[in-house]
This record gives structure tokens, sequence and C-alpha cells, in this order.
């Protein structure tokens, strides 16, 4: 779903809400933290979710190595990504 700058559209749900969407302007300044807490906030206050990239801070760190992912794709590694029957009854036991 495509919709311009500076525009808000509004979604109907499966539930018959309706949500409002209000895509960021192009002059918007991502790297100001706290002009973009305040930004959400005011459009949250006229029931609005705002959408593009809200800020980025100074020294962005490269996500994969930060979560410490594997570099190949999910549907490459095959087994490496289930640990057994066994290791999940025993993780799964831990969380009860």
């Amino acid at each position: 779903m495509g919709y311009n700058e500076g525009e808000t559209i509004y979604v109907l749900q499966h539930n018959g809400s309706i949500i409002r969407l209000r895509k960021i302007r192009p002059e918007y300044d991502a790297t100001d933290k706290m002009r973009a807490l305040e930004y959400v906030a005011h459009h949250a206050a006229k029931g609005e979710i705002v959408s593009g990239l809200l800020y980025a801070g100074p020294n962005p760190e490269d996500l994969h190595a930060h979560l410490n992912t594997v570099r190949a794709p999910f549907n490459k590694l095959g087994e490496k990504v289930c640990p057994g029957a066994g290791m999940l009854e025993k993780i799964n036991a831990a969380l009860r």
C-alpha cells in the first residue's frame, strides 16, 4: 500500500476498526531524538500512527552485528536451526 509523504490514510482492520497512518514529510529531521518522540506523541494524541524513518542515531550499528545473528539465510541453515526434540522439550520445560 503506497501513499505520499505527509499524507494520512485510513486502513480498515479485520475487526472493523480503522487505523490512521501518517507518513512523515520529506523535510522531517530524523536525527533529532527529542523531536521524534514529540512527533510520535503529537500524532498519537490525534489517533494517528506515524510511519517512515522516525529516528536514526549518530552512530548507527549494523543490526546483524548488534544481534549477533548468522550470515546465512535461515532457509539455508537446515538442521542447525532446530536443536532437536529433546532439547526443545528442555527449553519448553524451563519456560513453564
